[in-house]
């Protein structure tokens, strides 16, 4: 039995979904008649580039096109259903050299057998050599009056600019969950299968625009489930993770509750699901709950999803998803290569608990949670500088400082203030005495540094540098000897 993508595959341009930009124009030059001769198909997978070029190169030869799509009925379109030798499909991925590039330049000359044109349908075409895209190149630009060639690629970035230039481009999209969902419960109807719609649009969301890839979904799904498909049968056919249990999660990031956070992952892992995938799903809740503040009508989720969303709400300022979102969404590199993936994403939590990023929305939110907690806040108001320490003794500020310098300046100023005592304080002023190195001291760079230093311990004293003279020098011997508790010799300036 034919899976569902196969079976289910468009046959005119009527059953393509979400690509009525591509089938409209592609209508019109069927019916005008006005056919080009080379085609550029670009999109992401499974959203029908190699369909609509089958539909096109049959229409094109159809006796009689039914609003611009074969009508599957006359001689060449019958002809045109089984392996012929005028639609032909090239895999550029296997088929990439050059002399693949040169064979169809000899046989392009052939005219079809049975329809009007010959059609080359060549897919992901990006994967050709430059050398095979040099031998299409004039061929693709002046072709036989016969000959069409339509190129399909997911990465249209890496053709070249020559390439581009002759062909006619149309850029597939990704199709809407809605399209995707209708779709789905018409292949069910059709196939007999009961479903719930919950289940059905979960499906839809986990395709991520492709439609192939929600068949091939749906049709694992319906091996799944031998009777009706529910939700929880989705999600455990998919390897999903319950949005309770998200939920559950989120909340204790959300109230700062970190043994919860370990509870929450520790359910998680024991269920079987990946750290990344965890990551990955809290990442996505948060961005919806920012979609339901923000955008509700973007949000793509059942009812009862809704209302449980929007109990968390309250507690979820902007800021806060914000941070969420930026903080989880990059954790998929450190996760893929971590010895201990489970350590990271608990990390990561316990992170989002306390805001300890430095973005600045993290600040923003633990204003708003304080705010939120009854603690006012006032508008633009100075943060208030704490008192000066006006009391602390000479040598246990320059004790401060002589550590501040050993830490954060660099070797010379620390050998200065390092062997340095001389110093007291009087009148609300620190005063340093000094003689031979007077002109070091006085040095903007030393000055700044002192300031500094004063400054990171909060010493409430006016910095001042007295340098020694004849006069002061017997009171400064005896001052000198009290406090280093040994005789002084004083070098005296002249």
């Amino acid at each position: 039995m034919a899976s569902l993508y196969r079976k289910f595959r468009p046959e005119t341009f009527s059953a393509v979904i979400g690509q009525e930009h591509v089938t409209k124009t592609l209508i019109n030059q069927i019916s005008t008649g006005r056919i080009g001769h080379a085609y550029l198909f670009t999109g992401s997978r499974g959203v029908g580039k190699t369909t609509c070029a089958r539909i096109f190169a049959k229409a094109i030869n159809c006796l009689d096109p039914q609003d611009g799509s074969p009508c599957g009925k006359c001689e060449v379109c019958k002809a045109l259903s089984a392996p012929n030798m005028d639609i032909l499909e090239i895999d550029a991925a296997s088929n990439n050299g050059v002399d693949d590039a040169r064979e169809i330049r000899e046989k392009v000359n052939y005219p079809p057998v049975n329809g009007k044109y010959k059609i080359y349908i060549i897919d992901e075409v990006h994967m050709l050599t430059g050398s095979a895209f040099n031998a299409l190149l004039k061929t693709l630009e002046e072709p036989p009056a016969h000959a069409v060639f339509i190129l399909a690629t997911t990465e249209v970035h890496k053709l070249p600019a020559t390439i581009l230039s002759r062909c006619m481009r149309f850029d597939f999209r990704l199709v809407s969950v809605d399209e995707i969902t209708a779709l789905i419960c018409d292949v069910y109807d059709k196939e007999g299968k009961k479903y719930d719609l919950d289940a059905i649009r979960y499906i839809a969301s986990a395709a991520e625009g492709s439609v192939r890839d929600a068949l091939s979904i749906a049709d694992m799904c319906m091996s799944f489930s031998q009777g009706k498909l529910t939700y929880e049968q989705a999600l455990g056919a998919l390897g999903g993770v319950d949005k309770s249990k998200i939920r559950a999660l989120f909340t204790a990031i959300a109230t700062s509750d970190c043994g919860k956070c370990f509870e929450a992952i520790n359910d998680l892992a024991v269920s079987g699901k990946s750290m990344s995938l965890i990551a990955k799903e809290l990442t996505f809740y948060a961005r919806d709950l920012l979609l339901l503040k923000t955008a509700p009508k973007l949000l793509v989720e059942t009812e009862e999803h809704i209302a449980m969303m929007k109990e968390d709400l309250a507690s979820s300022s902007t800021e806060f998803l914000t941070t969420m979102i930026t903080l989880f969404s990059s954790l998929d590199a450190e996760l893929r290569y971590s010895v201990s993936p489970r350590i990271v994403l608990e990390t990561a939590c316990i992170r989002a608990c306390k805001l300890a990023v430095t973005d600045i929305s993290a600040l923003e939110e633990r204003v708003a949670r304080l705010e939120r907690n009854g603690v006012k806040v006032a508008d633009n108001a100075e943060p208030a500088a704490p008192p000066a320490d006006v009391s602390m003794s000479a040598p246990m500020a320059w004790g401060k400082v002589i550590s501040y310098f050993r830490n954060n300046e660099s070797t010379r100023l620390c050998t200065l203030v390092g062997n340095h005592r001389d110093v007291e304080i009087k009148n609300g002023e620190f005063i340093i005495r000094c003689d031979d190195d007077y002109l070091d001291f006085c040095n903007d760079a030393t000055l700044d540094a002192l300031n500094r230093a004063f400054a990171y311990y909060n010493i409430g004293y006016k910095i001042r540098i007295d340098k020694i003279s004849k006069q002061d020098n017997d009171k400064e011997l005896e001052r000198l000897k009290a406090m280093v508790g040994k005789d002084v010799k004083i070098n005296i300036t002249k």
